[in-house]
């Protein structure tokens, strides 16, 4: 019988990739905030029964949400962090669009669905916020 980590499993597992070298792979959205600027995170939907939520580096910044919704984020952190959104939807003429400003800047979208589109009405996304120059 082996002996179990008394660690919780996240301390236990070691990254194996930076989100640097993720983003090249994959080729997910880069973000780039200087040091000491602003991220706002914008989200436009239209009919919602189930709640949606936006986390930055793992901390909600919209949590179950089913309106539309501009949040800073704050604090910022320094390097390299992700942006991560979930969308289900089940009501008649979904839409919705995620987007982000930096430092107030026109808004630049992420991700934009809809029933009308003949989109999937289940979405789960991410980017990558560089804040402060390479990390």
């Amino acid at each position: 019988m082996s002996k179990k980590s008394k660690k919780p499993a996240a301390a236990r597992v070691k990254p194996t990739l930076s989100l640097a070298a993720a983003r090249e792979a994959t080729e997910l959205p880069l973000i780039e905030v200087p040091a000491g600027g602003t991220l706002r995170v914008i989200v436009d939907v239209g009919p919602m029964v189930i709640p949606y939520t936006v986390a930055y580096n793992g901390r909600a910044v919209i949590n179950k949400s089913v309106v539309d919704r501009s949040e800073l984020v704050l604090p910022l952190e320094p390097g390299d962090r992700t942006l991560a959104w979930s969308f289900s939807h089940a009501a008649k003429g979904w839409s919705h669009i995620i987007g982000v400003s930096v430092n107030d800047g026109p808004p630049r979208v992420l991700e934009s669905r809809s029933e009308k589109n003949k989109d999937p009405d289940q979405s789960v996304g991410v980017a990558i916020v560089r804040v402060g120059g390479q990390a």
